[in-house]
């Protein structure tokens, strides 16, 4: 397989300052034990305020990159179950942002989401915290693969409110899962099979609650440059308000004619969530 990714972010057209972060990272040239190409995706929707939103973020993605890296240099036959890996790094991350909200008391109350996608070869592993999504995009369908934790996604899961009840709820961006709230929090992780055409996308919901899904698939249809994707899909959520902050990762996939194909069955298998 040959994967392209890029990464790419802006302000908007309403905040002053831009709490996400991204990663977007080629590990591929690294010394690793997983089959290239090798990449490390993310993207994470600080709250908690200018100041602690993009430190909790910031640290966010860091935390995950030391934590991913410091692991793949480890020894060992086959390399590091993937799922697991993602897990222990997001509750390395929700640690450290935790104890330092606590250490300082202009960041208290900080957090953040994240979903973070490691990409070994034709194999993808999600993890995700938070209502930062995940999408699969094959041919003409574009597939949420994470589940949002927020209190919208839950009341539409449950089936108990209208969506104009939802809608109009005080609640509706509440957000009930996050890194930084609490001592530990749980990541729910899922695992792709990747076929060549197919397309990752990751991003805040500066993107998902602006651009229409249908509209998103067009974009990605239309414009096979993942930077390409990336910078119409912020021109589309800046033409809709642009009323938060706008974070995107996208990768695509093609084929290197040295693989036998892959099956056509379904791809996305959940996991259960880990505690970390």
């Amino acid at each position: 397989m040959l994967i392209e990714a890029f990464g790419h972010t802006d302000v908007g057209r309403r905040r002053e300052g831009n709490e996400d972060n991204y990663l977007c990272l080629d590990l591929s040239s690294r010394e690793a034990l997983l089959p290239r190409p090798l990449f490390l995706l993310a993207v994470a929707d600080g709250v908690g305020g200018h100041a602690g939103g993009a430190a909790a973020s910031g640290l966010a993605v860091e935390t995950l990159q030391d934590a991913v890296l410091g692991r793949l240099k480890e020894p060992g036959p086959g390399g590091p179950d993937l799922a697991k890996l993602l897990a222990e790094a997001f509750a390395a991350a929700n640690a450290r942002i935790f104890a330092a909200a606590a250490a300082d008391s202009s960041l208290a109350g900080m957090g953040t989401t994240l979903v973070a996608a490691l990409v070994a070869d034709d194999r993808t592993t999600i993890a995700n915290v938070g209502d930062s999504r995940a999408y699969l995009i094959r041919e003409k369908e574009l597939r949420q693969v994470t589940l949002d934790h927020s209190w919208a996604a839950e009341q539409a899961r449950l089936n108990v409110l209208t969506e104009d009840e939802i809608r109009c709820s005080p609640f509706k961006s509440m957000i009930t899962r996050s890194l930084g709230f609490a001592e530990s929090v749980a990541a729910d992780t899922f695992e792709i099979v990747l076929l060549p055409g197919d397309y990752l996308l990751l991003c805040t919901d500066g993107l998902s609650g602006a651009v229409p899904g249908p509209e998103l698939l067009k974009i990605v249809r239309r414009r096979k440059s993942p930077e390409k994707i990336c910078r119409r899909m912020i021109e589309r959520a800046n033409h809709y308000g642009g009323r938060d902050n706008i974070t995107q990762v996208v990768a695509s996939v093609r084929d290197d004619g040295r693989r036998p194909p892959l099956l056509t069955t379904d791809t996305v298998r959940i996991r259960r969530a880990v505690s970390g």
